[in-house]
């Protein structure tokens, strides 16, 4: 056999030798991950809203879902939004009457999108969950 064959039979079995060899380190990679520090979230609204259908913490649960990152005592996203125990704000809002309320809240107003960014709650879950709100005990430390 001449050499120069030799040399070119050795590249062909040494080349196929490091890419399967590569093949495999990768695919042990791949295998050794850990997943379980792997965290996934999904935000699926309308099955969240599906999944309230007659339950009597609706409001509760879409205030917290929706409206809780403006309108909690301490919220995530300070727009100075009302926020929930406030006495002297929800007063003014309380005597515009139900209504007014619902049409603040399906049109939005300021900063707080229309429906309240819980465009998949029907009317009658947006006003549970008014009445939410509006039940809310008060703060002691309750102004803004």
């Amino acid at each position: 056999m001449p050499l120069k064959r030799v040399i070119v039979l050795f590249i062909l079995i040494g080349s196929g030798l490091c890419g399967f060899l590569f093949s495999l380190h990768l695919h042990h990679a791949e295998t050794t991950l850990p997943t379980d520090t792997t965290i996934e979230t999904f935000h699926y609204p309308a099955l969240f809203v599906k999944q309230l259908a007659g339950d009597p913490l609706a409001g509760e649960k879409i205030f917290k879902e929706f409206c809780a990152s403006c309108h909690s005592p301490q919220p995530l996203i300070d727009v100075k939004a009302p926020r929930v125990g406030d006495r002297k704000a929800w007063e003014i809002r309380r005597k515009l009457g139900m209504d007014a309320l619902m049409q603040i809240t399906l049109h939005g107003i300021g900063a707080m999108p229309a429906r309240g960014g819980c465009f998949e709650c029907s009317d009658a879950q947006l006003r549970a969950t008014i009445q939410y709100i509006l039940a809310y005990p008060a703060t002691s430390s309750s102004s803004q």
